[in-house]
């Protein structure tokens, strides 16, 4: 169980690196002048946000007791008080 929670944690995480290093990228084409590459970057980023969405809510009780809550939010019902509670405890230690 904590082999597969760990891989669980751990390709979230990746996900979510390799969201913003596509961000970065697409912000430094745009700053370029380079448009049109980088509307490509963004469309890919957007999809990897809706793909981490997917994602979070097939485990989001999994998450949510680990104390991960996404960055990117698309497509993820708002986190609720309760969640936000036991994620906020995890991250505190308690």
């Amino acid at each position: 169980m904590l082999a597969s929670t760990n891989f669980i944690i751990t390709g979230f995480k990746r996900r979510q690196k390799i969201i913003n290093e596509v961000e970065i990228k697409s912000q430094r084409l745009r700053n370029e002048r380079n448009i049109e590459e980088s509307k490509h970057f963004e469309d890919h980023a957007l999809f990897l946000k809706e793909e981490l969405g997917r994602y979070f809510q097939q485990y989001r009780e999994l998450f949510v007791s680990h104390g991960i809550i996404p960055i990117h939010r698309i497509g993820i019902p708002p986190i609720t008080k309760k969640e936000l509670e036991i994620s906020n405890d995890y991250n505190l230690g308690l």
